[in-house]
């Protein structure tokens, strides 16, 4: 820098852009992930990012919203979990305030951040766009799988001896006899909520995420043809694989719907009876599943689901691992925290029987509850 640059202050644009990275820096917590994702040089999910700094997740969310704003911070997205890292190229072109503050050399403008990877986004805190993001990966996930079942493979949702029967999937339906094998080579829960769901003839039933519609089919029989099996389902691969399955099944009383378990597209106290399998979990939006399942449930209707559950008092960090080797979670809920989402939700009778240990804190359980008030017969809902 010769003497006549070392006389003129930075042009404005850049001393605005430096501006910008000072202020993103201008707290202790923010200077602590900086450094600690630039010193493990690898993605951390914020699960270990909330363990190493020892402050709430909302807190954390909040600091790498601001770092991402700037750049210093990017996310790759792995399944339904979100891993952050540092933007080295950013961090690397970022003067110091001596540098600055001294006229020593500092680049003429700010770097740009480095290319991104196609699976990386900006680190979002917002709910509803995290919320969205965490639902197409699941889509996108799920809709692979049955693809596979659709072609003749075995779709495969967690590592072999993630629970310790394996992967409960078919092996947890004994009753399943005949229906289609592309049903049973589709299924991909955690357990039987059939075995607790206590369905009755007449009634009508829905299961939230029915993927390739075994538990559909087996409630169908269970109702009769008085009653009716929704399933319901966000995938449209999934639906596909649930209708072939129930049209060779010769089963008429089931009606498989496209949608969201947050906004389920059936009218008000229709339903008797809700079920599902290892689904509630992959769900950003647990409250408003739960409170979903309480508006289409009739007076006297009944919750019984099967899903994944955390232990007390494990670790985010350990939580988050067990997570990604079970594969099928989206924040684990504990019992307490579930039970008060479903009292929240307006259920009563609330139940919670752990059933098969997942590992690393995380265990299979049946949930039930049901609707308060005494059941009042309705015609079959129009969705």
């Amino acid at each position: 820098m010769n003497d006549e640059a070392r006389s003129w202050p930075l042009d404005r644009a850049t001393a605005a852009e430096y501006a910008t990275w000072f202020r993103a820096l201008a707290d202790a917590t923010r200077i602590q992930i900086v450094s600690l994702l630039a010193r493990r040089g690898e993605p951390m999910n914020v699960g270990q990012i909330v363990a190493a700094v020892h402050l709430g997740q909302s807190t954390v969310s909040a600091h790498l919203k601001v770092l991402a704003e700037v750049g210093f911070v990017l996310a790759e997205h792995r399944g339904t979990a979100s891993y952050y890292l540092i933007n080295d190229i950013c961090v690397r072109c970022f003067p110091t305030a001596a540098d600055i503050v001294m006229g020593r050399p500092v680049p003429a403008q700010p770097c740009p951040a480095r290319q991104r990877r196609p699976e990386e986004r900006p680190v979002t805190t917002d709910p509803a766009a995290r919320a969205d993001g965490i639902r197409d990966a699941v889509i996108s996930r799920y809709s692979g799988m049955a693809r596979t079942a659709l072609a003749g493979g075995t779709p495969i949702d967690c590592e072999p001896d993630a629970f310790t029967a394996g992967c409960f999937g078919a092996a947890a339906y004994p009753e399943a006899a005949h229906v289609p094998n592309a049903a049973l080579r589709a299924s991909l829960g955690c357990g039987n909520p059939l075995a607790v769901a206590d369905l009755r003839p007449g009634e009508t039933v829905l299961d939230l995420g029915s993927g390739g519609g075994l538990d559909v089919l087996l409630s169908a029989r269970r109702v009769g043809p008085a009653g009716t099996a929704y399933g319901l389902d966000a995938s449209t691969d999934m639906l596909a694989l649930a209708r072939a399955n129930a049209a060779q099944a010769g089963v008429a009383n089931v009606r498989f719907l496209h949608g969201h378990i947050e906004d389920i597209p059936l009218p008000d106290g229709q339903i008797d009876v809700i079920i599902s399998n290892c689904v509630i979990n992959l769900s950003a939006d647990k409250a408003r599943v739960l409170s979903e399942a309480f508006r289409v449930l009739r007076p006297g209707g009944r919750l019984g689901i099967s899903d994944v559950i955390a232990d007390e008092g494990i670790s985010l960090r350990q939580r988050a691992e067990a997570e990604q080797r079970v594969g099928c979670t989206s924040g684990t809920l504990t019992a307490a925290e579930y039970r008060d989402l479903a009292a929240a939700a307006g259920f009563t009778g609330i139940s919670i029987t752990t059933t098969h240990d997942a590992g690393g804190g995380l265990r299979s359980a049946i949930i039930q509850a049901a609707r308060p008030g005494t059941r009042v017969d309705h015609a079959d809902p129009e969705p």
